[in-house]
């Protein structure tokens, strides 16, 4: 019975032990992006409209006769949510970027441990160079994989926050003063 529940982590094991320490570091970034990625769709689905009814509670209950000092009110409004719906994005657009990158620095510690073999053996012995090789292309494909992956979650999930802020701002643009 324990053997079944262990063996998916037996798999997980071995992976990251065929292609070295970079895809332990590439599962790390992974974790926090997707974490990152969860707290925005919490943000999105909960967060986002309590501040629509605060920022337009906030001008109705702002009376004055002032035009300007109105318009300003709801462009501080607009402000604090565009910047509440803008946290951490940049922070996730570079866990993306840098995923691909650090796929390719276990591509290159990778073929060096190949030529570390061919070195050593002085042949070009096809059964120690495969492990070298498998060594440089999982990192790769595991980084392409969790950029890729990352990418589409961010632009679906982007352009939900900016549909909704959109018609936030416009709910806040029709409070007359």
């Amino acid at each position: 019975m324990f053997y079944y529940i262990a063996l998916p982590f037996n798999s997980i094991l071995d992976f990251f032990d065929r292609g070295g320490p970079v895809i332990v570091v590439l599962f790390i970034l992974a974790v926090i992006m997707t974490s990152l990625l969860i707290e925005r769709v919490i943000f999105y689905m909960t967060e986002l409209q309590n501040l629509s009814k605060d920022a337009v509670d906030d001008l109705g209950s702002f009376k004055t006769n002032n035009k300007w000092l109105f318009n300003k009110m709801k462009l501080k409004n607009i402000s604090i949510i565009n910047l509440k719906a803008s946290k951490n994005i940049l922070l996730i657009q570079g866990l993306i970027a840098l995923c691909p990158l650090l796929g390719l620095l276990g591509t290159v510690t990778g073929m060096i441990e190949v030529f570390d073999i061919m070195a050593i053996t002085g042949t070009g012995n096809a059964r120690l160079m495969a492990s070298g090789i498998a060594r440089a292309t999982l990192p790769t494909m595991t980084g392409l994989f969790v950029s890729i992956v990352g990418l589409f979650l961010l632009t679906g999930l982007k352009s939900s926050i900016d549909k909704a802020t959109l018609s936030i701002k416009y709910e806040i643009e029709q409070v007359k003063s």
